[in-house]
């Protein structure tokens, strides 16, 4: 078992010679650059707590602390559900020569391994950014972090092995409802945004005024005195890391933590062993409905395919389309947030500018998916090649599909921001234009790097390599901030306002033609080369 477990963690935390370092140095790139931000708020948030409300540092910490533990208990049902009760190597492991309890131990162990990894990586950074805002950076404030990030994992571990149990009937009843999971993933995202939006509303307010309305700071003041009570888990770390009643935390910390742990394990053995026999005697009947397409002309059925293979793989589901359906939420909050800061620095002429940015971005995010359009494929490639529909067709119709889906995203969006009156019938149209042309191009810049850069064999974890899709975002991401920035600061000079619209279509169409035509003249050949 303790092999299983070393290969187990090496997998998934070791470094592999033929691993993609492109992708490790843009994946770690990529998480600094949210680590940093998330930093940032916590620096920010601290600073105007203290400074707005009188509170100790104890008390304030709890809020962090009840936050991360949330996190880590949600990342740890998530790891129970994935290996005690869905494992996908499950038909490999069956063959192992270890004993269902072995493999049950070994995988818990794993488990609260990685969780405790996770515990430390979010734990230290905030309290310390925390201890730096609240002035109570001291060595024994460290010494009482470290302990804290120690005992984290504990709570949220013991309660994830209760959670996981109903957690995971309920995603079996609704496995053959993808339609009913999307639905609920976007409920989650665009409440996650809404959250993310009213704590920058807040930053932004404190900093622009100088003070909080009184019913703001009577919300905070009862939230966190509601946190810091002895119901809340997190109360007790506190207690450990502030030293305030060490033993009285320590204890209920650890005793809560282990009885919990020993009574879920005793109820997830049971469980697990009859999930498992039940998968390995008759599978789990996923995806069981006969489909027809006969009839359908190649580029309906392609069409067809495609879509249905959105829907039915978790990644583009929940975060292609489920960012494409939660974009006009977001757009509404973006743009209310936006405007309260421009226009109170700058006034009300940036609705335009801001508008081409937080649009731009978002298409952004939607159309970098269109950067695996062939190696989502993976080891289906070869059928590709064997269908009798010309190659550039088929990359059309995946082509056309997310441009679909931009598009929809899109005019739901204008139809926001119309209704905020933000911007005149003039400047809608070239919005509207101009935002769409720019989807287009980078869709099709998405198709002609991932022909040059196809990723057709997945990593040791049977996961495909998306660097492409990491590509997409920083492409799109820096056009996003060019053509913002041209909107929001040239109708201020004296180019003007319709220069600008000019300029800023100009730049959209000459992107989206030299993409369409590399991949017109091009995609034939070096499709033809591509091989698995």
């Amino acid at each position: 078992m303790r092999e299983f477990i070393r290969l187990q963690l090496k997998l998934k935390w070791g470094w592999n010679r033929n691993n993609n370092k492109t992708s490790a140095i843009m994946t770690a790139f990529a998480a600094l650059i949210a680590v940093l931000i998330a930093l940032a708020l916590v620096g920010a948030l601290t600073f105007v707590l203290r400074s707005s409300i009188a509170v100790t540092a104890k008390r304030l910490s709890v809020l962090y602390l009840t936050i991360i533990m949330f996190g880590l208990t949600v990342a740890a049902t998530g790891m129970q559900i994935k290996r005690l009760y869905r494992p996908a190597d499950l038909l490999i492991t069956a063959r192992f020569p270890l004993s269902p309890f072995k493999l049950f131990t070994g995988y818990l162990i794993l488990n609260f391994i990685d969780l405790c990894i996770y515990a430390v990586i979010l734990t230290v950074p905030v309290l310390l950014v925390f201890g730096v805002a609240m002035n109570c950076f001291t060595f024994v404030y460290v010494l009482g972090v470290l302990l804290g990030a120690v005992l984290m994992p504990l709570i949220p571990f013991a309660l994830s092995i209760f959670i996981a149990i109903p957690a995971v009937y309920l995603t079996s009843l609704l496995e053959k409802h993808g339609i009913v999971r999307l639905i609920a993933f976007v409920l989650v995202l665009a409440g996650a945004f809404v959250l993310y939006y009213y704590i920058l509303t807040v930053l932004a307010q404190f900093f622009i005024h100088r003070n909080w309305e009184q019913g703001t700071l009577e919300i905070w003041t009862k939230l966190l005195a509601w946190l810091d009570a002895y119901y809340n888990p997190a109360y007790y770390l506190g207690n450990v890391v502030f030293f305030d009643r060490f033993w009285l935390g320590f204890g209920v910390t650890v005793g809560a933590g282990v009885l919990l742990i020993a009574g879920g394990i005793a109820l997830a053995r049971v469980v697990s062993a009859n999930l498992r026999f039940k998968a390995l005697d008759g599978g789990d009947g996923m995806y069981t409905r006969r489909t027809s397409i006969d009839g359908y002309s190649s580029a309906r059925a392609i069409f067809r395919y495609q879509f249905q293979d959105i829907l039915r793989t978790k990644t583009y589901s929940y975060f292609y389309l489920g960012v494409a359906i939660s974009t006009p939420v977001m757009v509404f909050f973006c743009h209310r947030l936006t405007t309260i800061v421009g226009e109170a620095q700058v006034g009300s002429g940036i609705n335009f500018g801001v508008a081409i940015l937080v649009v731009a971005v978002f298409m952004a995010m939607i159309s970098s998916f269109a950067g695996t359009a062939i190696s989502v494929e993976s080891k289906n490639f070869y059928i590709t090649k064997l269908v009798p529909v010309p190659f550039r067709k088929q990359l059309l119709i995946k082509g056309f599909l997310n441009i679909a889906v931009s598009a929809v995203a899109l005019l739901i969006s204008s139809v926001v921001i119309g209704c905020l009156e933000f911007l005149n019938a003039a400047e809608m149209a070239a919005f509207v234009a101009t935002e769409l042309v720019f989807a287009v191009g980078l869709v099709f810049n998405g198709i002609n790097l991932n022909v040059a850069n196809p990723n057709l064999k997945p990593k040791a974890n049977g996961e495909p390599e998306e660097i492409n899709i990491t590509y997409m975002l920083l492409i799109g991401l820096a056009i996003s901030a060019v053509l913002g920035a041209c909107a929001l600061i040239l109708p201020r000079t004296s180019v003007g306002a319709t220069a600008t619209f000019l300029i800023g279509a100009a730049v959209a169409v000459v992107y989206a033609a030299v993409n369409v035509l590399v991949f017109w003249f091009t995609v034939d050949r070096k499709y033809r080369k591509i091989e698995y």
